[in-house]
């Protein structure tokens, strides 16, 4: 592989070819951008093109360093992430980084730490980090991928400099929906209009029955009645099997999906409400366009922001039960709240 299997960064790709070519690679970059859009594939091209043993206008991705760090053994390469099953990345962890930086390259000019996550820190390992990037080793190169900048904190932000990726269009995540992942034409289409433009999310919901969860949820949501959102919130989650996913970094991501199906049936009800067409659910358009008649305007508005702004602390780490709890209750208190201020 090279920089060539980056899709839909070119902006990057040209940015960090010019810094190595002039020799003006920085000391530390923070690569923000939401899951799945190619940060960690672009952190691991980059390595190589800067250990590649035959460097040209890219990797070589023959050489010795090419493949050791395709299969993550280069002895001046690091990688950091949360440990299984925890929130945050420690303070133990950025102490090894400090360790580790403080011995020279054994192989390079250059020893390279790249941190996933990096907004999933805690505040004692961020003040390690800042301690590190306040004086960083001349040799040293450290690569931040975070999904929310607002999560990283100001003293970082600004000793770095920030490289932003952008969301993969749907040709894209369909093409290597087809190619990589054998995934047929329509499937992937319908996968690729709904994934945001990450690939991740796209594969996530490829390995799941979302779709028949989703048709689910559209039920309830239709529903005149539905009220009690401790008792739908609970329901959501046997439904969608939240507790039985151990490892959290996967039990979050389903809720994303959740939250984003959320999403899409609310913005459905506004482009009904609106006069639109271009609505996700199709089949349950007649549905949508009676139910859109008893929430105003204003509501839909509001509720698509209590979701969005769920998106964001979810990034940020919250309990997910309760940001699930507190998203539903909110949702509902616009929703049927409205209704009840609403003419007869």
């Amino acid at each position: 592989m090279s920089f060539k299997v980056v899709s839909c960064q070119d902006k990057v790709v040209r940015l960090f070819k010019d810094a190595i070519k002039k020799n003006r690679l920085a000391h530390a970059y923070i690569f923000a951008g939401q899951e799945g859009v190619g940060k960690t594939l672009f952190s691991k091209e980059l390595a190589k093109m800067v250990f590649c043993k035959h460097p040209g206008s890219d990797a070589c991705d023959n050489c010795n360093a090419c493949r050791r760090i395709e299969n993550n053994t280069y002895s001046d390469l690091f990688s950091i992430l949360p440990e299984k099953n925890s929130k945050v990345i420690k303070i133990d962890q950025l102490k090894h980084l400090q360790d580790m930086l403080t011995i020279k390259p054994l192989e390079s000019a250059h020893k390279m730490v790249i941190v996933q996550s990096a907004d999933r820190m805690n505040e004692e390992a961020s003040n390690c980090l800042l301690k590190t990037l306040e004086e960083p080793p001349f040799y040293a190169i450290i690569l931040l991928l975070a999904t929310s900048l607002d999560s990283v904190r100001d003293t970082i932000r600004s000793r770095c400099q920030i490289v932003r990726f952008a969301p993969l269009s749907d040709d894209t995540i369909k093409n290597i929906l087809v190619n990589r992942y054998q995934i047929n034409d329509k499937q992937a289409e319908q996968l690729a209009s709904i994934s945001q433009g990450s690939i991740k999310r796209a594969v996530l919901l490829s390995n799941t029955n979302t779709p028949e969860k989703r048709d689910w949820l559209i039920d309830q949501l239709l529903k005149s009645g539905l009220q009690d959102h401790l008792t739908f919130s609970k329901e959501l989650f046997q439904e969608w099997h939240i507790q039985e996913i151990d490892v959290l970094e996967e039990k979050r991501l389903i809720i994303k999906e959740l939250i984003f199906s959320i999403l899409l049936y609310y913005r459905d009800l506004l482009v009904c409400k609106t006069g639109g067409s271009d609505i996700y659910n199709k089949g349950r358009k007649v549905a949508l366009l009676s139910k859109s008649s008893s929430i105003s305007e204003d509501a839909l508005f509001r509720i698509i922001q209590a979701i969005k702004t769920s998106f964001e602390y979810l990034d940020r780490n919250a309990n997910i039960t309760l940001l699930v709890e507190n998203m539903i209750a909110k949702i509902f208190y616009l929703q049927f709240n409205n209704a009840l201020q609403s003419p007869s």
